[in-house]
Parts: C-alpha cells; structure tokens; sequence
C-alpha cells in the first residue's frame, strides 16, 4: 500500500501550509519511512531501546499508536501537491513526531518471524502530513511538536535539521565543516556552525543562544520559548534570503572579513530577523561604510570592563536593528545608546 489520504487538505493558517490526514501500512513505514529518521542524521539520538521494550511488546500484539508526522518543503508554494506527489518524493520527506514510534516498529519487526512477520507489515499506521512554504515555518514546527521532549534539545533540531536542508555544498555564502577547517582552515570562509548558530538566533530573535552562566537544558528550554513566542510565520524574509544577500555583499574582502566573526554575523542575523526589509537597501559600499562606523563606536566601550564577544554580539543586533536611526544620530549620541542597552 502506498500513503492514502482522507478527503480535502486542511490550511495551517500558522504556517502557511497544507495539512493532511492519511494511511499506509507498517511494510512502507519499515522501507520508507523509518529510512527518513536516518536521513536526519539522528539515528543515534534515538532513545535507549530498553526504555521502549513495553512499546514494541504491544506492538507484537496489536496496539495502536498516534499518527506519524511527516513533512515537505516546497518553497514558492508553485507545485501541486497531491496523493501521487507525496508518494513520488517521499524520500524527499522530514520525520516531525514519532521518530521513537518508527523506531519501536522497525525494531518490532525484527523480532518477529513467519506468518506473525507478514501479518505485522500489513498493519494499518495513520499519517499526519504536512506541507510547508519554507524550513523555516518547518522548524519552528518541529520545535512546537517536540519541545520538552528527550534527549533531543530544540537546538539540536535546529542543527540536524540545517545540515540536511541547507546545500552547503552550494550555499553562495562561501563556507567550510569544522572537520574541514581542522584538516585545512581557509581563513576566507565562514565555519558553517556559524551559519548554524545564526539561524537559531534568528529564529529565537535573541543574541543569547550560548550564555555559559545558564544551565545548558535551561538554555535549550529557553530558546525553545523564545523561538515558540517569534511569530516566525509572519515574517517577510526567510533566513536564506539574508544569507544570500550577506554572501553578495561579500564580494568586498573587508566586509566578508568582517562577517567572519562568529559574534558579528551572529548579532547581524538577529538584526535581520528584525530590520531586514531596510538592511537589505544598503549595497557593498554604504554597508562598509556602516561597519566601518559601528567599528569606531565600538571602540569607545572599556573593553576591561565588558564581556567583549557577548557585547559585540548584542550590540550588532541594536545597531544594524535600527539602522536608519542610528544614520542620523550623532557618533556620541550612538554610544550613549548602545551603552545602555
């Protein structure tokens, strides 16, 4: 049996997406589905199997378990999406709730022979699926499915998922792994967890995404909060957007050298998540000019007396936040600002 789905698609008027209600069996939930977890690179985040011997033994015996849910980006929103698309690029899919559940059936499976084998494949499992404009509106689902849930924090999501869905590979903001970096460093390319860290702080619309004072499982519950609280869907601009936008600019070495500081290009996406719509009518020559202000401000501040990374973080995401009105400011009435904040 392929997937199956009931009547007319539901809107996500949060996400902007289509929803769906539907079947298959557990035959393509073992072959097609559960090969979804492993695409996400979380194969080893799944819980202790002990913790889920009660699950599978239910299993065996015939229980029901709630919905999976799968999910597709399909940015642009110009393709028809029906029962046939779905089940033509389900490889192209995202497991956002029941990873544990695929889990315990394929582990089920495994431990059943014969005819109680077939009869296992044949079962019936019900699907959410939903389609969605962007990652972005995605993540923030995945996020408001799975928050509070072991052991995988809202960060680690966020970066599983950006390694799968990002093409580094092909990303025109030039960029290195940090296995590549170790073996051979290009000062001239950004660390891709860079990138990784600016779209949580994107996404969360804080600098504070690594504050070593909190307790870490506090911070990732924090986070989850915040980006929960974003209203994400009501953006204008997807982080990719900035992305490319960041990588023409770029193009002048002094400017890219300035986006290779992880606190700059960190506290520059969360002032995008807030001020892109005026950021993104600088060009390359007026953005330097902005920098190379900022730089001079900067320096005013007692660098004994300041956490230097966490302060340059922040207050790049104030001035480039309010960008125009810092233009018309005078340099002393700009650091007076920022002092306070």
């Amino acid at each position: 049996m392929d997937i199956q789905l009931f009547g007319k698609s539901l809107r996500d008027d949060v996400l902007g997406a289509t929803y769906w209600v539907g079947q298959t069996t557990y035959e393509l939930a073992i072959t097609k589905l559960y090969p979804l977890v492993q695409r996400l690179d979380i194969q080893r985040n799944l819980q202790n199997p002990s913790f889920y011997n009660r699950l599978r033994n239910d299993l065996k015996t015939g229980c029901i378990i709630p919905p999976i849910t799968i999910a597709f980006v399909i940015e642009g929103g110009g393709q028809e999406v029906d029962e046939g698309y779905i089940n033509r690029n389900i490889s192209e899919g995202f497991i956002l709730d029941g990873i544990q559940r695929l889990s315990a059936i394929q582990r089920a499976h495994g431990e059943l022979e014969g005819d109680s084998r077939i009869g296992f494949r044949a079962r019936t499992l019900h699907l959410n699926i939903i389609v969605a404009p962007s990652m972005d509106r995605l993540l923030y689902r995945m996020i408001t499915l799975n928050n509070g849930q072991k052991p995988m924090s809202p960060r680690h999501q966020i970066d599983i998922l950006s390694e799968t869905m990002f093409d580094f590979e092909n990303l025109t903001l030039r960029n290195q792994s940090h296995k590549a970096k170790q073996l051979s460093p290009n000062k001239l390319f950004v660390d891709r967890s860079d990138v990784v860290k600016g779209y949580i702080a994107f996404l969360a619309n804080t600098t504070a995404i690594d504050n070593k004072l909190i307790i870490e499982e506090k911070m990732d519950e924090l986070i989850a909060e915040r980006i929960i609280e974003s209203n994400i869907s009501s953006d204008n601009y997807e982080f990719t957007e900035i992305l490319a936008w960041i990588a023409n600019q770029c193009v002048n070495p002094d400017i890219r050298k300035w986006f290779l500081s992880s606190n700059n290009f960190i506290g520059f996406c969360v002032a995008s998540r807030n001020n892109f719509g005026e950021i993104k009518n600088e060009n390359s020559e007026s953005l330097y000019s902005v920098i190379s202000r900022f730089e001079s401000i900067f320096l005013n501040f007692d660098k004994k007396k300041i956490k230097v990374g966490d302060y340059r973080r922040r207050l790049v995401s104030e001035y480039f936040g309010a960008l125009e009105r810092f233009k018309g400011a005078s340099d002393s009435d700009v650091v007076i600002e920022l002092s306070q904040k």
